[in-house]
């Protein structure tokens, strides 16, 4: 990542972001970080993409406020957080769960999961314009503020291009991330803003975010323009023609496999990976023409569990005794041939439908499916990056990888961390060694004894 995609990614806020770094910046942190995530729906055979907000207030004293609606935000306690390298983890203190922010060099921006993460601050002030949120049903609603005065609309232009243009107005004050809003009616109502001097393109009011909007503010007289900002791009979803996205899909899965090494990524034949996480040592192999992964779990050097798939079926070994794979774990370790970096190899583009799903800022999301499998691509439009990939299965649910710290290895751009999220849980990879075709002996594939 150039310095010059950093500052464009500091002022904006879309799906999956790129390669983050350590921070020593934020030792304490009293501000908002807001993030928009585009996520598959399950249920949706097509791959509905729907909306979701997400905005953490962090104190620092350690503590965090996930419910930017509530009255009491300034004082809730939802949980602690902590900061090791440039990882943000928050412990929830109803369910025990916790979540990964991954920072930036800077600070600025951060990701988790299908979300990029833009840092705010507790606002003094509201800036000039008109600020849109577009909901996942096509609605959308939004203010209008000027020196004082403001209006809130109810529906705006939506997705399929009709549109309504009412609402009420008044006058409003700020204090302390605080807005109170005082109707021309005598109504009243109090949320909670946040924004930056120097992000001016979104707001997020009551943990939504509001996304500057200059061609609806250009309809109305009575709103003053500002100078400096540019407007928000708008999503492209998937009321597009269907062969257009299609082509579109499949032309950036092509181009993300050149980035991450076009012919040496197609000539990957068999791979060897070593990895930790959670005090456990990962060894997978995988040899992609006879359709065979195996993955050796160690704890302190000695195997605690020995895993094969073969095909569409597979068998464990624990030491003790050998089980049958189930056909949900015969999946998961399938998708080491199928999805991620090796889903980008020409000899499984071949058999994907790539369906371009949305297109925001300088990231677009592809859904592809391949051998009964579904897998979102998050990719990079500057650089053809793959920055994350979701996987979504109707019985594990929605786990999303976000990879960094790419190197090349054998002229292919791999990722040597990863974080897994999944549920109520985050989980860190980091891999210590690739090995890029390896000569493996005749017995590699063998049953322990």
């Amino acid at each position: 990542m150039t310095l010059n995609t950093l500052v464009r990614i500091r002022t904006s806020v879309f799906f999956l972001c790129l390669l983050f770094s350590s921070s020593s910046l934020l030792a304490q942190i009293n501000a908002v970080y807001a993030g928009t995530a585009y996520e598959y729906d399950q249920s949706s055979d097509a791959g509905t993409m729907v909306r979701t907000d997400y905005a953490y207030y962090f104190r620092p004293n350690s503590s965090f406020c996930s419910s930017l609606d509530k009255a009491d935000w300034a004082k809730r306690i939802d949980g602690t957080y902590s900061i090791t390298g440039n990882q943000l983890k928050m412990h929830f203190t109803n369910d025990g769960s916790e979540k990964i922010i991954l920072l930036s060099v800077t600070g600025e921006t951060g990701q988790m999961g299908a979300a990029t993460f833009i840092r705010l601050n507790i606002s003094t002030d509201v800036p000039h314009g008109f600020y849109k949120f577009v909901r996942s049903g096509g609605k959308a609603d939004g203010f209008y503020f000027t020196d004082g005065k403001f209006k809130r609309t109810a529906t705006l232009t939506t997705v399929s291009g009709t549109s309504t243009n009412s609402g009420d107005g008044g006058s409003y004050t700020i204090n302390q991330g605080q807005l109170g809003l005082k109707y021309d009616n005598g109504k009243t109502a109090s949320y909670s803003l946040f924004t930056s001097p120097d992000k001016k393109q979104i707001i997020v009011v009551n943990g939504d975010i509001y996304y500057l909007d200059e061609e609806e503010m250009a309809k109305h007289g009575d709103i003053a323009k500002p100078s400096a900002p540019t407007a928000a791009p708008v999503v492209t979803t998937t009321a597009t023609k269907s062969n257009d996205v299609l082509e579109a899909g499949m032309n950036l899965m092509k181009a993300a496999n050149q980035v991450h090494g076009g012919k040496s990524l197609d000539n990957l034949n068999s791979l060897k990976a070593v990895m930790n996480t959670n005090n456990l040592t990962l060894t997978m192999w995988a040899d992609f023409t006879k359709q065979v992964v195996r993955l050796e779990s160690s704890l302190q050097g000695n195997v605690i569990l020995l895993e094969q798939m073969e095909g569409n079926s597979g068998w464990s070994f624990d030491g003790n005794g050998y089980a049958a794979l189930s056909p949900q774990r015969v999946t998961e370790l399938k998708r080491y041939l199928y999805c991620g970096l090796l889903g980008l190899k020409s000899s499984v583009l071949d058999k994907s439908t790539a369906t371009l799903q949305t297109t925001q800022y300088d990231l677009s999301s592809v859904m592809v499916t391949v051998n009964s499998m579904r897998a979102g691509y998050i990719l990079n439009n500057k650089t053809n990056k793959l920055e994350a990939l979701i996987m979504v299965d109707p019985l594990s649910g929605t786990t999303t990888f976000t990879y960094s710290d790419y190197k090349k290895t054998g002229g292919i751009m791999l990722p040597y961390t990863e974080i897994m999220q999944s549920g109520k849980h985050a989980q860190t990879i980091t891999y210590e060694t690739y090995d890029i075709n390896p000569t493996l002996p005749a017995n590699a594939w063998a049953k322990p004894k």
